[in-house]
């Protein structure tokens, strides 16, 4: 009867290990932003990608995970699990030449998402554990994928649309600026973030009470920018 109990104790572990990144799988993970040395940077011109799947291998007739990941570009490589990390020991990247808006800001981005999944290199191999966490809310499911010097990646699922003015009930002006924006109509404990052509948070105001704030771009460089509210409405500005 006492192995009986530790067979099935086992069989149990076992078990829930395995299901621990099932809700991983074949999402279509967006990327909202990467934190680098207590920097968070986000994606400009377009969304960032995530995918992790399961795949099938015909020259050692096995299933193996994959991982890929990017913005214009893709780092991609072969993962294996563990109960809360995951290892990618060797990744690859497509080196297509982008040649549009931000063309800096996209190739930049690409770098980072690299240098992020390159991770460690011990004897020709990357001995990073990667930490995942996860959790689901209202607008969808979130994951946060994490590096052992406290890089992190923040992937979700909730739908972020670039919206215009007229599309939207928040009012910002004026626009182009020169010294101050105003921002009006906003819900109640809303988060604002003011993001550079870069993809780099430059300005923020988190847990606003009133229906109405302002933001000081005085001392900001000439250029254009991207006012995020509440993760799910971004307009741009244009600081003169």
């Amino acid at each position: 009867m006492k192995k009986l109990y530790i067979l099935l104790f086992s069989f149990l572990w076992l078990f829930g290990f395995s299901q621990s990144y099932l809700p991983l799988l074949n999402v279509n993970w967006r990327i909202e932003k990467i934190e680098k040395n207590n920097t968070f940077h986000f994606p400009s011109v377009f969304a960032g990608f995530g995918m992790l799947n399961k795949q099938f291998s015909t020259i050692t007739n096995s299933d193996y995970f994959h991982l890929s990941s990017g913005l214009y570009n893709s780092t991609f490589g072969e993962i294996t699990w563990n109960e809360t990390y995951f290892k990618i020991p060797s990744v690859g990247s497509t080196f297509g030449v982008y040649e549009g808006t931000n063309y800096q800001a996209v190739q930049f981005f690409d770098g980072l998402i690299f240098e992020f999944y390159r991770g460690t290199i011990v004897d020709g191999s990357n001995s990073e554990n990667y930490y995942f966490t996860y959790y689901e809310n209202s607008n969808g499911k979130n994951l946060i994928v994490s590096r052992t010097n406290g890089d992190k990646i923040f992937y979700t699922t909730e739908l972020l649309g670039t919206t215009e003015t007229s599309k939207s009930k928040i009012s910002v002006y004026p626009n182009p600026a020169i010294d101050i924006i105003k921002i009006e109509n906003l819900k109640p404990n809303a988060s604002l973030e003011l993001i550079d052509s870069s993809g780099k948070l430059v300005k923020s105001i988190y847990n606003n009470k009133s229906s109405k704030t302002e933001v000081n771009i005085k001392n900001l460089p000439s250029g254009i920018y991207y006012l995020k509210v509440d993760v799910q409405s971004v307009q741009r500005i244009i600081k003169k």
